[in-house]
């Protein structure tokens, strides 16, 4: 592991550093491992800021740390067809187990050319980088051969995670599923993580028996950080230097961001890095981070009809609704009939600005406590 250098705010807000700057998550890393262990593939959900991701950088640096697997993380976020996937996948792997400025294997070379890279160089720093070419359907497949090929002469195990997988189903080719689906038979000694912010799209792809990866993983949702563990970890982080944190401030923390790690995290962060911490500087900065997102919320209207819009802030204010079409909740909030509600509902749920959780909620925290002062 690459030494790093030992981070000012223990509270991290991108990224991840090392097991001391990361809150428990150990019955989950426990069943990832036995997973793997026994060459299973997994599917990981979670809502977004859950902390699936950094959950994921936990796992790989325990694997690489007892050397029992060379670990792979490709991000699918922002992919909009195989030829992109193709090639944050290609790009991963020459990463990976090549260096550019250095130079690369042959074997390695000769992978860049199965998948129809070529070596240029950036023109603003003047370093080698990949340029890749347009692709078919065929040539993606035969570029995703290429890959495993290349993976499968390795002795050591490989755990490639593809996060945010859910894209692939976004992607105009419609075999992409199949053709990812018969990747992963093709090469069966290769482990896989599939994971996505989006529950019921990961959910459906692999629960669905006319879809391609039907029953092909071990699923696991990710939930919350226990309230009482996360608690203890904030309360040791602020003493290793600032003192105690007062217990009534920790659970009005973990309270308003409904334990969102992210958000627990950004909180932290900015009353770490004050010199005074009271309960007039958290009710500000609760405030301050609310107002740096506004301008991203006020887009939000504009993309909705003035009803769904209503029923946004209806569903925000209620917090967490089992049934959003009973008479109580409709009249309280005069949004008018059942079928209308549905409507909406399903329009909000699909854009993910709304969740099902035990009841329907706002997935953003921060956008519902901007909602609910509406």
């Amino acid at each position: 592991m690459i030494n790093q250098r030992t981070p000012e705010n223990p509270f991290l807000l991108s990224g991840y550093h090392s097991p001391a700057y990361f809150c428990d998550r150990e019955d989950e890393l426990t069943w990832l491992l036995d997973q793997l262990n026994n060459e299973r593939n997994i599917v990981l959900h979670a809502a977004r800021r859950i902390g699936k991701s950094v959950l994921i950088r936990h796992l790989f640096y325990h694997l690489e740390k007892i050397k029992t697997a060379d670990t792979i993380y490709i991000d699918l976020l922002g992919t909009h067809s195989l030829q992109s996937a193709n090639e944050r996948i290609g790009k991963a792997i020459i990463d990976k187990y090549g260096d550019l400025k250095k130079g690369i294997k042959t074997t390695l070379l000769k992978l860049v050319s199965s998948i129809g890279a070529t070596f240029s160089i950036d023109s603003n720093t003047g370093l080698p980088q990949l340029t890749f070419t347009p692709t078919t359907g065929s040539s993606s497949n035969q570029t995703l051969n290429a890959i495993g090929e290349f993976l499968k002469t390795h002795k050591k195990k490989i755990v490639i995670c593809l996060d945010e997988f859910q894209e692939i189903g976004n992607y105009p080719e419609k075999e992409a599923e199949a053709l990812f689906r018969t990747w992963t038979q093709d090469y069966p000694m290769i482990r896989f993580i599939f994971s996505g912010s989006h529950q019921h799209l990961m959910q459906t792809m692999f629960t669905d028996r006319s879809r391609p990866f039907y029953k092909s993983a071990q699923i696991k949702p990710l939930y919350t950080i226990n309230e009482e563990t996360y608690t203890a970890f904030i309360q040791k982080q602020f003493q290793k230097d600032k003192g105690k944190l007062p217990q009534h401030m920790i659970a009005e923390i973990l309270s308003w961001t409904k334990v969102q790690t992210y958000y627990v995290q950004v909180i932290c962060n900015k009353l770490y890095g004050s010199t005074k911490i009271d309960d007039q500087l958290l009710g500000a900065t609760l405030q301050e981070v609310i107002e740096q997102e506004v301008p991203i919320f006020s887009t939000y209207q504009r993309l909705l009809t003035v009803f769904q819009w209503k029923v946004l802030v209806a569903v925000a204010k209620a917090e967490n609704i089992k049934n959003p079409f009973s008479k109580k909740f409709i009249n309280q909030y005069e949004l008018g009939t059942p079928s209308s509600v549905s409507t909406a509902i399903k329009k909000l749920v699909n854009t993910e600005l709304i969740v099902q959780n035990n009841g329907y909620e706002v997935q953003d925290v921060l956008l519902m406590r901007w909602l609910q002062k509406l």
